[in-house]
Formats: C-alpha cells, sequence, structure tokens
C-alpha cells in the first residue's frame, strides 16, 4: 500500500481530539465497497458503499434520443438524475443533480458520440452521511462498466467543517476549524459546513464542489479543498 500523503494543518489539529465515534481519525474514510454491474437491463452500473450510505447507478447509452430537440450534431448530451430514498425529488436533489452533472461532463468524451444521449440515473438505496460522495463515486463507476469514453479518473469525497467555538468562519481562519474525512448523518448533524469535492485523479484537480451549511472563508475553503484532494489520490 502507498505512503499516505501528510495530513493538512487542520488535520493536524483534529488528530489531537478524541476518535470519532466509529474509531477513526478525523482523516480516515470509512472503507469503500464496490460492486460492478449489479442492474443487468442497464449499459452499465454501479453499487458504491461508505458504511452504511450506499447508491446505486445506472447508464442508459450511448444511445440516439428519442426526440430530436435532444440531438447535438457533434458531441453526446448527458443526463443526471437522482431519485431519493423514499418521496419525490426535491431542492437537495436538483442540487446534486446539477453537482454530478459538472463532475460527468469534465470526464466523458462527448465528440466520440455524436448526436446520442447518455442517461445516468442515480438511486439512493441508504444514508449515513456524505451521500453526495457516494453518488458521485457511483455514477463514474457505471459510466466505466459502461465502456463510456473517459478522459480521466474522477472521484468524489465529502469534508465536514467544524468551526472552533464561535461557530463562524472566522473562528477559523485562526486554526481552529476541524475537518472530518467523509463524516457520518450524525457527524454532519454537529457539523457547520459541508463540502462535497469531485476530483480529476489524472490532473489532481477541482472539477465540481457542492457545499451545505455555513458559508466558508478563503482559508477554510482552501482546507477543504486540499483535504479531499488528497483523501482522492
Amino acid at each position: 500500500s502507498h505512503s499516505r500523503p501528510a495530513p493538512s494543518f487542520a488535520f493536524r489539529q483534529a488528530r489531537m481530539a478524541p476518535l470519532r465515534q466509529d474509531g477513526r481519525e478525523s482523516n480516515q474514510m470509512r472503507p469503500p465497497q464496490i460492486e460492478l454491474r449489479p442492474l443487468l437491463r442497464a449499459d452499465g452500473s454501479a453499487r458504491f458503499k461508505l458504511g452504511r450510505s450506499s447508491a446505486v447507478a445506472a447508464v442508459f447509452g450511448p444511445r440516439e434520443p428519442k426526440s430530436r430537440a435532444r440531438e447535438v450534431f457533434d458531441r453526446a448530451t448527458l443526463d443526471v438524475i437522482v431519485r431519493p430514498r423514499v418521496g419525490i425529488p426535491g431542492p437537495m436533489e436538483r442540487q446534486l443533480e446539477g453537482h454530478l452533472l459538472r463532475q460527468l461532463d469534465h470526464v466523458v468524451m462527448h465528440q466520440e458520440y455524436p448526436r446520442n444521449q447518455i442517461t445516468v440515473v442515480l438511486q439512493i438505496s441508504s444514508t449515513d452521511g456524505s451521500i453526495g460522495a457516494v453518488a458521485g463515486n457511483a455514477a463514474f463507476l457505471a459510466l466505466l462498466d459502461a465502456g463510456v469514453a473517459m478522459r480521466a479518473t474522477s472521484l468524489s469525497v465529502a469534508v465536514g467543517v467544524h468551526f472552533g467555538g464561535g461557530g463562524d468562519a472566522a473562528a477559523g481562519a485562526e486554526g481552529a476549524a476541524v475537518l472530518l474525512l467523509d463524516p457520518t448523518e450524525q457527524e454532519e448533524r454537529d457539523c457547520d459546513a459541508i463540502v462535497t469535492v469531485s476530483v480529476d485523479g489524472s490532473r489532481e484537480q477541482l472539477i465540481s464542489s457542492l457545499s451545505a451549511g455555513a458559508a466558508l472563508d478563503a482559508v477554510a475553503w482552501s482546507n477543504c479543498i486540499d483535504a479531499g484532494g488528497k483523501a482522492c489520490k
């Protein structure tokens, strides 16, 4: 196994804090579980789990769209649909769809499939935190399983942010912000902000991000992106 990069400043501080409820340190993820092709009727599919958070992604296409209005003459069109565990999709699912579309748009080689459509459907199976990252990884793996041409790997991780004492980003700027990698649902409730980052594994650059909770200042934001990037290596 390859050696881990040195943890960022925020993680080093957090190391002095007690271990998390499940025994992890602040910069440890839950072990991922991957299943390829769980759905036989899709062109590609994948199930991705982190702890009790799980999502199944199905890819349909590349194929001719049912409507000519959906055709683009020199590239494929990409659609992402997120279905919640229960109920009908709401604003959170729409936000996640936008994030996933930015992530997958970056890696799919659209020009290889002119006048075609690729649809990615995400079904959230169970939730215990970091669901945006779980969905992003399931979607990328399903595209891989479908044999869709991609220019890079795309990996996702969630980072929880605790502001020290004052509960604002200014406190975090003084070095008091603590980051938790791959937070559980309970940890997300206790965090001031959650940032889901998707990283181009080939170029080590941020592709897309999704934030919830308190606004972050430049230092806290940079620490989150740095921590997420290291975790995706």
